[in-house]
């Protein structure tokens, strides 16, 4: 029986830092990797990773143990394709070592990601977690806070929720002075200023979390890319943006005829407002990446059509959710066999677009492998 002391990098430290292709396969190139690593990142605590696997691995080949080490490496998109990279590899490192089990060095950061991936295929001993020793003086709040904001997994783990959570609270809290205002009673701009506080540093988190901001420029260079190439996509583009614009003043129009003051059913009225003209805006979006694509490629993209009926999927759950939110609080009266048909059909469209969506990539493995015959 041969064993594989194997780390796992579900974000490719290794490859987005170092520009080092995985996996690493024996002692000699999981040193080079770490050492790769270590020259580019010395705080990465993957790096710690795999000198304890290494050091395992001596240990374990001095007491005369048939055994192999591997890292494996995922992707920079956490998520499908992160494990996707991984299950590829790990195949390629069973049938080179021929190993058949496996003991798990990892951070512990994400284990219950990366556990059921190994195991699915390969018999797993042990789980060995490994934690980074830190000095005292390196300890310092303001080094852990910078640490944080560096580090991409930290920020939307830390600063993502932060962030939405005073978006939620300063977007309730301004609504209904604002709500006052315009039916024309007196606030104190105090009150609109602090709101806009929590709203503008909850607004910031976010973006700063999940950099909206390179999402925008390339977003924008795209639409600039787009227009001097006479793309397909720009007259749904502007009839999606439209549609949004026109959500947005609806909600907050349905929100302001409300003559109560009670800030739930505000916000209960400014989402039925805003719901399915928002839907339909993203819809014609996806309308237009479907035609376009087709256009440029000759190529159906099936996922838009997945994607289409997920979005009209979680509108009717939404809907569902609000008008049993209504009945609830006494706001409106609907039938329980309406609301009852609104989840329900929201959920079956749900399960028909999750069937669809492995029907189409059947599709394309069949198509692959047709191709590669």
């Amino acid at each position: 029986m041969k064993t594989l002391v194997l780390c796992v990098d579900r974000d490719d430290d290794f490859g987005r830092k170092a520009g080092l292709n995985s996996p690493f396969i024996g002692r000699e190139e999981n040193m080079i990797a770490a050492n790769g690593l270590a020259l580019k990142d010395p705080e990465d605590s993957d790096i710690n990773t795999i000198f304890a696997a290494i050091s395992m691995y001596d240990e374990m080949l001095k007491k005369g143990v048939d055994v192999e080490i591997a890292t494996l490496c995922g992707d920079i998109h956490v998520g499908y394709e992160s494990d996707l990279a991984l299950t590829t590899q790990l195949e390629t490192v069973i049938n080179i070592t021929s190993a058949d089990r496996v003991i798990l060095v990892s951070d512990g950061a994400e284990d219950e990601y990366i556990y059921p991936i190994i195991s699915s295929r390969i018999k797993v001993d042990s789980v060995k977690k490994v934690y980074v020793k830190q000095a005292p003086t390196m300890e310092g709040i303001f080094y852990i806070i910078v640490k944080m904001i560096q580090d991409d997994k930290m920020r939307k783990r830390i600063l993502a929720p932060i962030g939405l959570a005073l978006l939620i609270f300063g977007l309730f809290s301004i609504m209904d002075p604002l709500m006052g205002i315009m039916n024309g009673s007196n606030i104190s701009y105090s009150t609109i200023g602090i709101s806009m506080i929590w709203l503008v540093v909850g607004a910031y988190l976010v973006s700063f979390a999940y950099k909206l901001d390179e999402h925008l420029k390339l977003y924008l260079r795209g639409v600039k890319k787009a227009v001097r190439s006479g793309s397909q996509l720009i007259p749904f583009a502007v009839l999606s943006i439209i549609l949004l614009v026109t959500a947005i003043f609806y909600g907050w129009d349905s929100a302001a005829a409300i003559v109560d003051k009670n800030i739930g059913r505000h916000a209960l009225a400014f989402v039925g407002g805003f719901l399915w003209l928002a839907i339909f805006s993203y819809v014609v979006l996806l309308i237009g990446r479907f035609v376009n694509n087709y256009a440029l490629e000759r190529k159906i993209t099936y996922g838009a059509i997945v994607e289409s009926i997920t979005v009209f999927a979680i509108g009717f759950i939404v809907q569902g959710a609000l008008d049993s939110a209504n009945s609830l609080f006494g706001y409106a009266s609907y039938e329980d066999l309406l609301v009852v048909l609104e989840f329900v059909l929201g959920f079956g469209l749900a399960i028909f677009a999750g069937i669809l969506n492995f029907s189409f990539r059947a599709m394309d493995k069949d198509d692959e492998y047709s191709d590669l015959e």
